[in-house]
């Protein structure tokens, strides 16, 4: 009988606390809750998205998509979420090439008062990670839609 310790039961119960554990999303909307992640992990670049206040800080969670392909529209617009920052990356979780900390589209139909938002050509079958974090500090429940 193989007995786990604390730490690799904690481990496996944090699904998409980290890229190797990313959790699936798929086209429309998904629900996340990066409030039982940890933060870590490499900062991102945000030379990609200067004056988007991505200032990543607070916990972050790792999803992972396989491309349907084309024009692809990312988004955490959800009115009951918090400030969120997120970034795309492609084929590897360090291969960063998209990011966003605040929605240049923010209309406030629906969304919370800063979101984030990006569209990124992809190709269809590729899988790409995003992350979601949060500017400064923060973490909770939101939605992440892709379309």
């Amino acid at each position: 009988m193989v007995h786990k310790t604390a730490q690799q039961l904690f481990e496996a119960a944090a699904a998409g606390d980290e890229c190797s554990s990313a959790i699936a999303v798929y086209d429309g909307a998904n629900a996340f809750d990066t409030s039982t992640m940890t933060a870590g992990g490499d900062m991102p670049d945000d030379a990609m998205c200067v004056g988007t206040f991505l200032n990543w800080g607070g916990e972050d969670g790792w999803y992972s998509y396989v491309a349907t392909g084309g024009s692809t529209h990312f988004t955490t617009c959800d009115g009951t979420s918090y400030d969120t920052s997120m970034i795309l990356y492609e084929g590897t979780c360090d291969n960063q090439v998209a990011c966003n900390g605040d929605s240049v589209a923010n209309d406030g139909t629906g969304c919370q008062p800063y979101y984030s938002d990006f569209t990124y050509d992809c190709v269809a079958g590729t899988t790409y990670y995003v992350r979601i974090g949060a500017y400064i500090s923060g973490s909770g429940p939101g939605t992440l839609t892709i379309n």
